[in-house]
Protein backbone atom coordinates (compact mmCIF):
# COMPACT_ATOMS: atom_id res chain seq x y z
CA UNK A 1 0.00 0.00 0.00
CA UNK A 2 1.61 3.31 -1.19
CA UNK A 3 0.95 6.56 -3.08
CA UNK A 4 3.79 7.22 -4.92
CA UNK A 5 2.89 11.31 -6.24
CA UNK A 6 5.35 13.81 -5.62
CA UNK A 7 5.05 16.42 -3.07
CA UNK A 8 4.82 20.09 -3.17
CA UNK A 9 6.12 22.33 -0.27
CA UNK A 10 2.34 22.81 1.04
CA UNK A 11 0.52 19.40 0.95
CA UNK A 12 0.43 19.16 4.68
CA UNK A 13 -1.05 22.42 4.73
CA UNK A 14 -3.83 21.74 2.73
CA UNK A 15 -7.34 19.19 3.12
CA UNK A 16 -6.37 15.79 2.58
CA UNK A 17 -7.77 14.48 -0.49
CA UNK A 18 -10.43 12.28 -0.62
CA UNK A 19 -10.22 8.82 -2.37
CA UNK A 20 -13.61 7.35 -1.11
CA UNK A 21 -12.11 4.34 0.21
CA UNK A 22 -12.31 3.76 3.76
CA UNK A 23 -9.97 0.74 5.35
CA UNK A 24 -11.34 -1.54 8.39
CA UNK A 25 -9.14 -3.14 11.15
CA UNK A 26 -10.56 -5.55 13.83
CA UNK A 27 -8.03 -5.26 17.10
CA UNK A 28 -8.21 -7.26 20.06
CA UNK A 29 -6.51 -5.94 23.30
CA UNK A 30 -5.89 -9.15 25.97
CA UNK A 31 -3.51 -10.05 28.86
CA UNK A 32 -1.47 -12.49 27.84
CA UNK A 33 1.93 -14.00 29.19
CA UNK A 34 4.73 -13.29 26.94
CA UNK A 35 8.60 -13.28 26.43
CA UNK A 36 9.83 -11.23 23.96
CA UNK A 37 13.65 -11.44 25.34
CA UNK A 38 13.38 -14.83 26.92
CA UNK A 39 11.78 -13.66 30.01
CA UNK A 40 8.04 -14.73 30.43
CA UNK A 41 6.31 -11.22 31.90
CA UNK A 42 2.59 -10.71 31.25
CA UNK A 43 1.66 -7.99 28.86
CA UNK A 44 -1.52 -6.15 27.20
CA UNK A 45 -1.48 -7.60 23.50
CA UNK A 46 -3.04 -6.25 20.78
CA UNK A 47 -4.23 -9.23 18.50
CA UNK A 48 -1.52 -11.13 20.68
CA UNK A 49 1.05 -9.43 18.73
CA UNK A 50 3.73 -7.15 20.49
CA UNK A 51 4.04 -4.65 19.26
CA UNK A 52 0.74 -4.50 17.95
CA UNK A 53 0.10 -4.99 14.33
CA UNK A 54 0.54 -2.08 11.80
CA UNK A 55 -2.18 -0.30 10.57
CA UNK A 56 -1.74 1.77 7.64
CA UNK A 57 -3.41 3.55 5.06
CA UNK A 58 -3.15 5.81 1.93
CA UNK A 59 -3.51 9.78 2.60
CA UNK A 60 -7.08 10.58 2.12
CA UNK A 61 -8.47 7.01 2.80
CA UNK A 62 -10.91 6.71 5.97
CA UNK A 63 -10.14 4.28 8.68
CA UNK A 64 -12.60 1.97 10.88
CA UNK A 65 -11.06 -0.02 13.64
CA UNK A 66 -12.77 -1.87 15.89
CA UNK A 67 -11.10 -2.86 19.17
CA UNK A 68 -12.33 -5.12 21.52
CA UNK A 69 -11.43 -5.41 24.83
CA UNK A 70 -10.89 -8.94 26.36
CA UNK A 71 -9.26 -7.73 29.70
CA UNK A 72 -11.15 -9.54 32.28
CA UNK A 73 -10.61 -6.67 34.83
CA UNK A 74 -9.88 -3.34 33.24
CA UNK A 75 -10.61 -0.76 30.58
CA UNK A 76 -9.41 0.23 27.66
CA UNK A 77 -9.26 3.09 25.00
CA UNK A 78 -6.72 3.56 21.96
CA UNK A 79 -4.93 7.31 20.88
CA UNK A 80 -4.30 7.50 17.81
CA UNK A 81 -1.22 9.99 18.54
CA UNK A 82 -0.19 12.19 16.13
CA UNK A 83 -3.77 12.96 14.00
CA UNK A 84 -5.58 15.61 14.76
CA UNK A 85 -8.89 14.35 14.68
CA UNK A 86 -10.27 17.48 13.11
CA UNK A 87 -14.07 16.83 12.78
CA UNK A 88 -13.76 13.99 15.28
CA UNK A 89 -12.45 15.13 18.48
CA UNK A 90 -14.58 12.04 19.75
CA UNK A 91 -12.44 10.03 18.36
CA UNK A 92 -9.39 10.80 19.68
CA UNK A 93 -8.96 7.81 22.11
CA UNK A 94 -8.76 9.88 25.78
CA UNK A 95 -10.71 8.07 28.55
CA UNK A 96 -12.77 10.57 30.83
CA UNK A 97 -12.04 13.00 28.41
CA UNK A 98 -13.42 12.04 24.77
CA UNK A 99 -14.93 8.95 26.00
CA UNK A 100 -15.91 6.34 28.72
CA UNK A 101 -13.62 3.61 28.58
CA UNK A 102 -13.98 0.57 26.39
CA UNK A 103 -15.53 -1.66 29.36
CA UNK A 104 -14.14 -5.61 29.55
CA UNK A 105 -16.00 -7.25 27.02
CA UNK A 106 -17.25 -4.28 24.88
CA UNK A 107 -16.04 -2.95 22.02
CA UNK A 108 -15.64 0.64 20.23
CA UNK A 109 -15.50 1.47 16.80
CA UNK A 110 -13.07 4.46 15.76
CA UNK A 111 -14.08 5.90 12.40
CA UNK A 112 -12.17 8.87 11.36
CA UNK A 113 -10.29 9.93 8.32
CA UNK A 114 -6.52 10.49 8.63
CA UNK A 115 -5.52 14.89 8.02
CA UNK A 116 -1.81 14.15 8.21
CA UNK A 117 0.58 11.75 6.37
CA UNK A 118 3.81 9.62 7.38
CA UNK A 119 4.69 7.82 10.63
CA UNK A 120 3.23 7.69 13.79
CA UNK A 121 1.69 4.86 16.28
CA UNK A 122 -1.41 4.25 18.65
CA UNK A 123 -1.43 3.37 22.13
CA UNK A 124 -3.51 2.82 25.08
CA UNK A 125 -4.25 5.95 26.98
CA UNK A 126 -5.74 4.07 30.01
CA UNK A 127 -3.81 4.73 32.99
CA UNK A 128 -0.10 4.16 32.09
CA UNK A 129 -1.01 0.35 29.84
CA UNK A 130 1.18 1.59 27.07
CA UNK A 131 4.28 0.20 29.19
CA UNK A 132 2.87 -3.17 29.52
CA UNK A 133 2.97 -3.29 25.63
CA UNK A 134 -0.23 -1.77 24.47
CA UNK A 135 1.16 -0.16 21.43
CA UNK A 136 1.25 -0.35 17.58
CA UNK A 137 3.08 1.25 14.22
CA UNK A 138 0.89 3.36 12.30
CA UNK A 139 1.93 4.71 8.83
CA UNK A 140 -0.01 7.13 6.76
CA UNK A 141 1.57 6.55 2.87
CA UNK A 142 1.57 10.16 1.28
CA UNK A 143 3.64 12.36 -1.14
CA UNK A 144 7.42 11.96 -1.42
CA UNK A 145 9.55 15.06 -1.28
CA UNK A 146 12.60 12.78 -1.15
CA UNK A 147 12.94 9.94 -3.62
CA UNK A 148 13.97 6.34 -2.01
CA UNK A 149 14.02 2.70 -3.01
CA UNK A 150 12.79 0.59 -0.47
CA UNK A 151 10.73 1.49 2.53
CA UNK A 152 11.69 -0.82 5.05
CA UNK A 153 8.64 -0.10 7.17
CA UNK A 154 8.05 0.58 10.75
CA UNK A 155 11.34 0.89 13.63
CA UNK A 156 9.97 0.30 16.69
CA UNK A 157 12.02 0.68 20.05
CA UNK A 158 11.13 1.02 23.38
CA UNK A 159 12.98 0.45 27.13
CA UNK A 160 11.11 -2.73 28.73
CA UNK A 161 9.44 -3.90 31.78
CA UNK A 162 9.70 -6.95 33.51
CA UNK A 163 7.09 -5.76 36.07
CA UNK A 164 3.32 -5.45 35.05
CA UNK A 165 2.45 -1.22 34.83
CA UNK A 166 0.27 -1.06 37.90
CA UNK A 167 3.14 -2.06 40.29
CA UNK A 168 5.24 0.06 38.49
CA UNK A 169 2.75 3.34 38.76
CA UNK A 170 1.78 2.42 42.22
CA UNK A 171 5.90 2.16 43.38
CA UNK A 172 6.07 5.31 41.32
CA UNK A 173 3.05 7.15 43.48
CA UNK A 174 4.87 5.89 46.56
CA UNK A 175 8.01 7.19 45.92
CA UNK A 176 10.09 3.92 45.12
CA UNK A 177 12.04 5.46 42.87
CA UNK A 178 13.80 2.10 42.41
CA UNK A 179 10.32 0.49 40.41
CA UNK A 180 11.01 2.72 37.23
CA UNK A 181 14.31 1.49 36.15
CA UNK A 182 13.49 -0.58 33.53
CA UNK A 183 14.79 -4.33 32.50
CA UNK A 184 15.57 -3.99 29.11
CA UNK A 185 15.74 -1.81 25.28
CA UNK A 186 13.88 -3.79 22.23
CA UNK A 187 13.81 -2.94 18.52
CA UNK A 188 10.65 -3.91 17.01
CA UNK A 189 10.15 -5.97 19.92
CA UNK A 190 12.84 -8.25 20.18
CA UNK A 191 16.56 -8.35 22.20
CA UNK A 192 17.91 -10.74 24.43
CA UNK A 193 18.17 -10.57 28.17
CA UNK A 194 21.46 -10.98 29.72
CA UNK A 195 23.07 -13.46 27.18
CA UNK A 196 19.95 -15.71 27.51
CA UNK A 197 20.28 -16.04 23.51
CA UNK A 198 16.58 -14.55 22.85
CA UNK A 199 16.35 -13.58 18.98
CA UNK A 200 17.36 -9.98 17.43
CA UNK A 201 15.68 -7.83 15.05
CA UNK A 202 16.65 -8.31 11.79
CA UNK A 203 16.43 -5.68 8.71
CA UNK A 204 18.09 -6.22 4.92
CA UNK A 205 19.46 -4.01 2.78
CA UNK A 206 20.16 -4.02 -1.03
CA UNK A 207 23.13 -2.60 -2.12
CA UNK A 208 22.73 0.64 -3.57
CA UNK A 209 19.81 1.01 -3.12
CA UNK A 210 18.26 3.93 -0.68
CA UNK A 211 16.06 3.05 2.26
CA UNK A 212 13.30 4.26 4.22
CA UNK A 213 13.05 3.65 7.72
CA UNK A 214 10.24 5.20 10.41
CA UNK A 215 11.57 5.20 13.52
CA UNK A 216 9.36 5.53 16.45
CA UNK A 217 9.83 5.72 19.94
CA UNK A 218 6.66 3.79 22.00
CA UNK A 219 8.30 3.79 25.64
CA UNK A 220 6.77 4.81 28.62
CA UNK A 221 10.49 6.86 29.82
CA UNK A 222 13.05 6.46 27.50
CA UNK A 223 14.96 8.53 25.33
CA UNK A 224 16.48 6.56 22.60
CA UNK A 225 19.72 6.73 20.42
CA UNK A 226 19.47 5.54 17.00
CA UNK A 227 22.28 5.04 14.90
CA UNK A 228 23.78 2.63 12.07
CA UNK A 229 26.95 1.75 12.38
CA UNK A 230 29.25 3.16 9.74
CA UNK A 231 26.33 5.29 8.05
CA UNK A 232 25.13 8.97 8.31
CA UNK A 233 21.26 8.97 7.74
CA UNK A 234 19.04 11.90 6.13
CA UNK A 235 16.11 12.75 8.36
CA UNK A 236 13.01 13.82 6.28
CA UNK A 237 10.32 14.18 8.61
CA UNK A 238 9.82 14.32 12.26
CA UNK A 239 6.41 13.02 13.80
CA UNK A 240 4.14 13.74 10.88
CA UNK A 241 5.88 17.01 10.08
CA UNK A 242 7.89 16.64 6.02
CA UNK A 243 11.16 18.70 6.68
CA UNK A 244 14.01 20.03 4.46
CA UNK A 245 16.47 16.92 4.77
CA UNK A 246 19.47 17.40 7.13
CA UNK A 247 21.83 14.38 7.65
CA UNK A 248 23.30 13.10 11.25
CA UNK A 249 24.52 10.04 12.80
CA UNK A 250 22.54 9.81 15.93
CA UNK A 251 18.50 10.60 15.73
CA UNK A 252 17.45 11.17 19.48
CA UNK A 253 13.78 10.12 20.15
CA UNK A 254 11.82 11.63 22.86
CA UNK A 255 8.84 9.31 23.88
CA UNK A 256 5.96 9.74 21.44
CA UNK A 257 8.85 11.06 18.47
CA UNK A 258 9.29 9.82 15.36
CA UNK A 259 11.27 10.41 12.45
CA UNK A 260 11.43 9.10 9.05
CA UNK A 261 15.24 8.64 8.23
CA UNK A 262 17.16 7.22 4.31
CA UNK A 263 19.83 5.73 4.17
CA UNK A 264 21.62 4.79 0.96
CA UNK A 265 23.31 1.04 1.22
CA UNK A 266 27.13 0.31 0.16
CA UNK A 267 27.77 -1.38 -3.10
CA UNK A 268 29.06 -4.66 -0.71
CA UNK A 269 26.27 -7.08 -0.96
CA UNK A 270 28.45 -8.74 1.74
CA UNK A 271 28.14 -6.61 4.32
CA UNK A 272 26.26 -6.84 7.61
CA UNK A 273 26.03 -4.08 10.25
CA UNK A 274 24.61 -3.24 13.79
CA UNK A 275 21.36 -1.05 13.84
CA UNK A 276 21.48 0.26 17.67
CA UNK A 277 18.88 1.70 19.94
CA UNK A 278 20.78 3.50 22.93
CA UNK A 279 19.11 5.02 26.04
CA UNK A 280 21.23 6.89 28.23
CA UNK A 281 21.48 6.27 32.09
CA UNK A 282 21.95 10.09 32.51
CA UNK A 283 18.11 10.79 30.67
CA UNK A 284 16.31 7.37 31.28
CA UNK A 285 16.19 4.84 34.46
CA UNK A 286 17.24 1.72 34.05
CA UNK A 287 19.31 -1.51 35.22
CA UNK A 288 22.71 -2.34 34.34
CA UNK A 289 22.72 -3.80 31.18
CA UNK A 290 19.33 -2.96 29.83
CA UNK A 291 20.49 0.29 27.93
CA UNK A 292 21.45 -1.19 24.27
CA UNK A 293 19.20 -2.82 21.71
CA UNK A 294 20.91 -4.06 18.64
CA UNK A 295 19.49 -5.55 15.47
CA UNK A 296 21.46 -6.76 12.78
CA UNK A 297 21.10 -5.10 9.02
CA UNK A 298 22.02 -7.74 6.50
CA UNK A 299 23.41 -6.60 2.57
CA UNK A 300 21.39 -9.55 0.33
CA UNK A 301 24.51 -11.69 -0.33
CA UNK A 302 26.03 -11.48 3.92
CA UNK A 303 26.17 -14.38 6.06
CA UNK A 304 22.97 -14.53 8.38
CA UNK A 305 24.60 -17.19 10.39
CA UNK A 306 27.51 -14.84 11.22
CA UNK A 307 26.83 -11.52 13.62
CA UNK A 308 27.83 -8.78 12.44
CA UNK A 309 31.60 -7.35 13.55
CA UNK A 310 30.92 -3.16 12.88
CA UNK A 311 31.53 -0.63 15.65
CA UNK A 312 29.40 2.35 16.22
CA UNK A 313 29.23 5.37 15.17
CA UNK A 314 31.06 8.42 17.18
CA UNK A 315 28.10 9.73 19.34
CA UNK A 316 26.08 6.52 19.44
CA UNK A 317 26.00 6.59 23.27
CA UNK A 318 25.99 10.38 23.81
CA UNK A 319 24.17 11.12 26.91
CA UNK A 320 22.51 14.66 25.32
CA UNK A 321 18.67 13.94 26.48
CA UNK A 322 17.27 16.91 23.90
CA UNK A 323 16.14 17.07 20.24
CA UNK A 324 18.27 17.79 17.70
CA UNK A 325 18.73 21.61 17.30
CA UNK A 326 15.49 23.80 16.43
CA UNK A 327 17.53 25.40 13.67
CA UNK A 328 18.09 21.98 12.29
CA UNK A 329 14.51 21.16 11.56
CA UNK A 330 12.86 23.05 9.17
CA UNK A 331 9.23 22.04 8.62
CA UNK A 332 8.91 21.71 4.32
CA UNK A 333 6.17 23.52 3.90
CA UNK A 334 6.20 27.10 5.42
CA UNK A 335 3.94 28.58 8.18
CA UNK A 336 5.17 32.28 10.06
CA UNK A 337 4.69 31.94 13.89
CA UNK A 338 2.25 34.94 13.98
CA UNK A 339 1.49 37.32 17.39
CA UNK A 340 -1.05 35.10 19.17
CA UNK A 341 -4.36 35.93 21.14
CA UNK A 342 -2.96 34.65 24.23
CA UNK A 343 0.57 34.00 25.88
CA UNK A 344 0.74 32.18 28.88
CA UNK A 345 3.53 30.52 31.20
CA UNK A 346 3.07 27.15 32.47
CA UNK A 347 5.65 26.18 35.11
CA UNK A 348 6.08 22.24 36.05
CA UNK A 349 6.47 21.13 39.67
CA UNK A 350 6.60 17.89 41.11
CA UNK A 351 5.21 18.59 45.05
CA UNK A 352 4.66 16.57 47.96
CA UNK A 353 1.25 14.99 48.64
CA UNK A 354 1.29 13.25 51.80
CA UNK A 355 2.92 9.65 51.32
CA UNK A 356 2.66 10.91 47.46
CA UNK A 357 4.43 13.21 44.87
CA UNK A 358 1.94 14.68 42.66
CA UNK A 359 2.91 17.05 39.21
CA UNK A 360 1.41 20.09 39.23
CA UNK A 361 1.23 22.54 35.89
CA UNK A 362 0.67 26.39 36.54
CA UNK A 363 -0.34 25.55 40.45
CA UNK A 364 -2.97 22.60 39.46
CA UNK A 365 -2.94 18.76 38.85
CA UNK A 366 -5.74 16.38 37.33
CA UNK A 367 -7.84 13.34 37.58
CA UNK A 368 -10.12 12.68 35.23
CA UNK A 369 -13.92 10.48 35.72
CA UNK A 370 -13.94 7.70 33.73
CA UNK A 371 -17.54 8.19 33.64
CA UNK A 372 -18.05 11.58 32.58
CA UNK A 373 -16.17 12.30 29.66
CA UNK A 374 -15.19 16.32 29.30
CA UNK A 375 -16.54 16.25 26.04
CA UNK A 376 -19.58 14.93 26.46
CA UNK A 377 -20.24 17.88 28.67
CA UNK A 378 -19.10 20.27 26.56
CA UNK A 379 -21.37 19.13 23.99
CA UNK A 380 -24.05 19.89 26.05
CA UNK A 381 -22.82 23.43 27.08
CA UNK A 382 -22.07 22.57 30.32
CA UNK A 383 -18.15 23.65 30.95
CA UNK A 384 -18.36 23.90 34.53
CA UNK A 385 -15.59 21.58 35.26
CA UNK A 386 -13.81 20.63 38.69
CA UNK A 387 -11.30 21.82 39.79
CA UNK A 388 -9.44 18.66 39.75
CA UNK A 389 -10.10 17.63 35.98
CA UNK A 390 -7.72 20.68 35.01
CA UNK A 391 -9.82 22.07 32.12
CA UNK A 392 -8.45 25.57 31.34
CA UNK A 393 -11.34 27.38 28.69
CA UNK A 394 -8.56 29.48 25.72
CA UNK A 395 -12.43 30.34 24.11
CA UNK A 396 -11.90 31.34 20.52
CA UNK A 397 -8.49 32.98 19.55
CA UNK A 398 -6.29 32.78 16.63
CA UNK A 399 -3.82 31.18 18.50
CA UNK A 400 -2.07 30.88 21.62
CA UNK A 401 1.42 30.83 22.91
CA UNK A 402 2.79 28.01 25.70
CA UNK A 403 5.78 28.69 27.44
CA UNK A 404 6.39 25.77 29.19
CA UNK A 405 8.99 25.88 32.27
CA UNK A 406 11.19 23.36 34.10
CA UNK A 407 12.53 23.88 37.33
CA UNK A 408 13.04 19.96 38.28
CA UNK A 409 15.61 17.48 37.47
CA UNK A 410 13.64 15.18 34.97
CA UNK A 411 13.55 16.13 31.04
CA UNK A 412 9.09 16.41 29.87
CA UNK A 413 8.18 15.30 26.58
CA UNK A 414 5.95 17.31 26.09
CA UNK A 415 2.84 15.84 23.54
CA UNK A 416 -0.43 18.19 22.76
CA UNK A 417 -3.46 16.38 21.24
CA UNK A 418 -5.33 17.45 18.38
CA UNK A 419 -2.18 19.65 17.13
CA UNK A 420 1.13 19.80 15.63
CA UNK A 421 2.79 23.01 17.48
CA UNK A 422 4.81 25.55 16.69
CA UNK A 423 8.47 25.20 18.38
CA UNK A 424 9.38 28.53 18.62
CA UNK A 425 12.74 28.57 21.36
CA UNK A 426 14.48 26.43 24.51
CA UNK A 427 16.66 27.25 26.87
CA UNK A 428 17.80 27.08 30.17
CA UNK A 429 16.15 28.94 33.11
CA UNK A 430 16.39 28.76 37.07
CA UNK A 431 13.77 28.99 39.57
CA UNK A 432 14.01 32.44 40.64
CA UNK A 433 13.15 33.77 37.66
CA UNK A 434 10.25 31.04 36.98
CA UNK A 435 8.88 31.89 40.43
CA UNK A 436 9.53 35.60 41.49
CA UNK A 437 6.79 35.77 43.99
CA UNK A 438 8.02 32.64 45.62
CA UNK A 439 7.98 28.98 44.85
CA UNK A 440 5.80 26.54 46.89
CA UNK A 441 7.19 23.65 48.56
CA UNK A 442 8.71 20.98 46.02
CA UNK A 443 9.48 17.41 45.97
CA UNK A 444 12.91 16.54 45.67
CA UNK A 445 13.26 14.07 43.89
CA UNK A 446 16.42 11.88 41.67
CA UNK A 447 17.31 12.48 38.32
CA UNK A 448 17.47 9.50 36.21
CA UNK A 449 21.21 9.53 36.23
CA UNK A 450 21.14 9.25 39.93
CA UNK A 451 18.45 6.86 39.82
CA UNK A 452 20.09 4.69 37.24
CA UNK A 453 23.66 4.72 39.48
CA UNK A 454 22.06 4.36 42.95
CA UNK A 455 19.65 1.48 41.98
CA UNK A 456 20.91 0.32 38.34
CA UNK A 457 22.60 -2.66 39.90
CA UNK A 458 26.32 -1.37 38.99
CA UNK A 459 27.84 0.51 36.51
CA UNK A 460 27.48 0.34 32.89
CA UNK A 461 30.65 -1.30 30.76
CA UNK A 462 32.60 1.73 29.28
CA UNK A 463 31.20 2.69 25.98
CA UNK A 464 34.70 4.37 23.99
CA UNK A 465 32.01 6.36 21.89
CA UNK A 466 30.13 7.59 24.39
CA UNK A 467 30.49 11.88 24.52
CA UNK A 468 28.25 14.49 25.36
CA UNK A 469 26.77 17.04 22.69
CA UNK A 470 24.36 20.10 23.76
CA UNK A 471 22.40 20.88 20.36
CA UNK A 472 20.45 24.35 21.66
CA UNK A 473 20.77 26.90 19.66
CA UNK A 474 22.40 29.81 20.52
CA UNK A 475 21.20 33.12 18.50
CA UNK A 476 23.10 35.84 17.96
CA UNK A 477 21.65 39.58 19.73
CA UNK A 478 18.92 40.65 17.36
CA UNK A 479 15.14 42.15 17.20
CA UNK A 480 13.11 40.33 19.48
CA UNK A 481 9.84 38.56 17.98
CA UNK A 482 6.90 38.67 20.17
CA UNK A 483 7.65 40.99 22.85
CA UNK A 484 8.55 44.24 20.77
CA UNK A 485 11.91 45.54 19.12
CA UNK A 486 15.19 45.20 21.42
CA UNK A 487 16.30 43.33 23.81
CA UNK A 488 14.80 42.88 27.71
CA UNK A 489 17.57 44.01 30.80
CA UNK A 490 14.99 42.04 32.91
CA UNK A 491 12.89 38.20 32.52
CA UNK A 492 9.06 39.58 31.91
CA UNK A 493 6.74 38.31 34.37
CA UNK A 494 3.32 37.27 32.78
CA UNK A 495 0.51 36.61 35.55
CA UNK A 496 2.10 34.80 38.74
CA UNK A 497 5.53 33.31 36.64
CA UNK A 498 8.69 35.10 35.03
CA UNK A 499 10.41 33.61 31.90
CA UNK A 500 13.71 33.42 31.25
CA UNK A 501 12.72 33.32 27.29
CA UNK A 502 13.57 36.91 25.38
CA UNK A 503 11.62 36.81 22.75
CA UNK A 504 13.60 35.21 20.36
CA UNK A 505 12.42 33.02 17.77
CA UNK A 506 14.47 30.20 15.93
CA UNK A 507 13.56 30.80 12.07
CA UNK A 508 10.21 33.07 12.78
CA UNK A 509 9.09 32.53 9.42
CA UNK A 510 9.17 28.96 9.40
CA UNK A 511 9.28 27.75 12.91
CA UNK A 512 9.69 23.76 13.49
CA UNK A 513 6.54 21.67 14.15
CA UNK A 514 5.76 18.37 15.43
CA UNK A 515 3.71 16.71 18.01
CA UNK A 516 6.40 16.15 20.56
CA UNK A 517 9.33 17.96 22.03
CA UNK A 518 11.36 17.80 24.92
CA UNK A 519 11.43 20.21 27.37
CA UNK A 520 14.88 19.94 29.59
CA UNK A 521 15.86 20.26 33.02
CA UNK A 522 16.22 23.60 34.28
CA UNK A 523 14.55 24.30 30.74
CA UNK A 524 12.14 26.13 29.22
CA UNK A 525 10.49 25.95 25.72
CA UNK A 526 8.01 28.26 23.94
CA UNK A 527 4.90 26.39 21.71
CA UNK A 528 2.32 27.84 19.68
CA UNK A 529 -0.58 26.35 17.83
CA UNK A 530 -3.83 28.01 16.66
CA UNK A 531 -7.39 27.48 18.09
CA UNK A 532 -8.39 25.77 14.28
CA UNK A 533 -9.95 22.20 16.08
CA UNK A 534 -12.54 22.48 18.50
CA UNK A 535 -12.37 19.69 21.31
CA UNK A 536 -10.80 18.82 25.05
CA UNK A 537 -7.15 17.81 24.11
CA UNK A 538 -4.80 17.12 26.55
CA UNK A 539 -1.46 18.95 27.10
CA UNK A 540 1.16 16.23 29.08
CA UNK A 541 4.29 15.11 29.73
CA UNK A 542 4.51 11.50 27.73
CA UNK A 543 6.56 9.96 30.40
CA UNK A 544 3.91 7.51 31.83
CA UNK A 545 4.68 8.23 35.39
CA UNK A 546 4.53 11.65 35.05
CA UNK A 547 1.10 11.71 32.86
CA UNK A 548 -0.41 8.90 35.57
CA UNK A 549 0.84 11.35 38.24
CA UNK A 550 -0.54 14.49 37.54
CA UNK A 551 1.09 16.49 34.61
CA UNK A 552 -1.87 16.94 32.21
CA UNK A 553 -3.19 20.38 31.44
CA UNK A 554 -6.68 19.92 29.36
CA UNK A 555 -7.44 22.80 26.79
CA UNK A 556 -10.80 23.58 26.22
CA UNK A 557 -10.62 24.88 22.90
CA UNK A 558 -13.33 26.88 21.13
CA UNK A 559 -16.67 25.40 23.34
CA UNK A 560 -19.18 27.48 21.19
CA UNK A 561 -18.37 25.30 18.08
CA UNK A 562 -18.23 21.99 20.31
CA UNK A 563 -22.21 22.48 20.74
CA UNK A 564 -22.54 21.99 16.97
CA UNK A 565 -21.11 18.37 17.07
CA UNK A 566 -24.49 16.36 17.46
CA UNK A 567 -22.68 13.23 17.02
CA UNK A 568 -20.79 13.38 20.11
CA UNK A 569 -24.06 12.28 22.41
CA UNK A 570 -24.56 9.33 20.37
CA UNK A 571 -20.89 8.68 19.15
CA UNK A 572 -20.16 8.08 23.51
CA UNK A 573 -23.92 6.16 24.42
CA UNK A 574 -23.06 2.80 24.16
CA UNK A 575 -19.65 3.13 25.42
CA UNK A 576 -20.11 5.02 28.23
CA UNK A 577 -23.55 2.59 29.04
CA UNK A 578 -21.23 -0.43 28.68
CA UNK A 579 -18.64 1.42 30.73
CA UNK A 580 -21.47 2.17 33.81
CA UNK A 581 -22.81 -0.96 33.45
CA UNK A 582 -19.49 -2.91 34.47
CA UNK A 583 -18.03 0.16 36.91
CA UNK A 584 -21.22 -0.11 39.13
CA UNK A 585 -20.78 -4.13 39.81
CA UNK A 586 -16.76 -3.50 39.69
CA UNK A 587 -14.25 -1.78 41.84
CA UNK A 588 -12.17 0.66 39.11
CA UNK A 589 -8.77 0.53 40.49
CA UNK A 590 -7.51 4.69 39.19
CA UNK A 591 -4.56 4.66 40.34
CA UNK A 592 -3.47 7.89 39.02
CA UNK A 593 -5.08 10.96 36.58
CA UNK A 594 -6.26 8.30 34.51
CA UNK A 595 -4.78 8.86 31.17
Amino acid sequence: MSVQTAATSTDQLVTAPDTGITRTYDLTVTKETAAPDGVEVELLLVNSQFPGPLIECNWGDSLEITVRNNISDEGTSIHWHGLLQKGTPWMDGAPGITQCPIAPGSCYTYRYKPELYGTGWYHSHYEAQLASGLAGPMVIHGPRHVDYDIDLGPVVVSEYFHEYYDVILEGFLENKVEVTLSDNNLINGKNSYKGNGAPLASFNFTSGNTHLLRLINVSAFAVQKISIDGYTMQVIANDYTPIVPYETEVVTLAVGQRSDVLVTATSNSTDSVWLRAYKPPDCSPGKSGSYLATAAIFHEGADRTQAPSSQAVPGAYNDYCGNDALSLTVPLGPQAADEPGLTEVVPIELRPNGSSNIWFMANRTYRVDYNAPQLRAAARGDTGFPWIQNVHDYGAYASVRLILENPGVQSHPMHLHGHDFMVLREGPCDNDTMFPLGQTEFAHVLSAAEASARFGGGPEPDLSSRQYRGRIDELPPGPRHGWGPGARSVPEVIGDYGTCWDGTIVNPENPQRRDVQMLLPGHYVVIQFKLDNPGIWPLHCHIAWHLSGGMGHMILERPEDIVAYTEIGEAMAQTCDDWQAWSSTHVVDQVGGGL
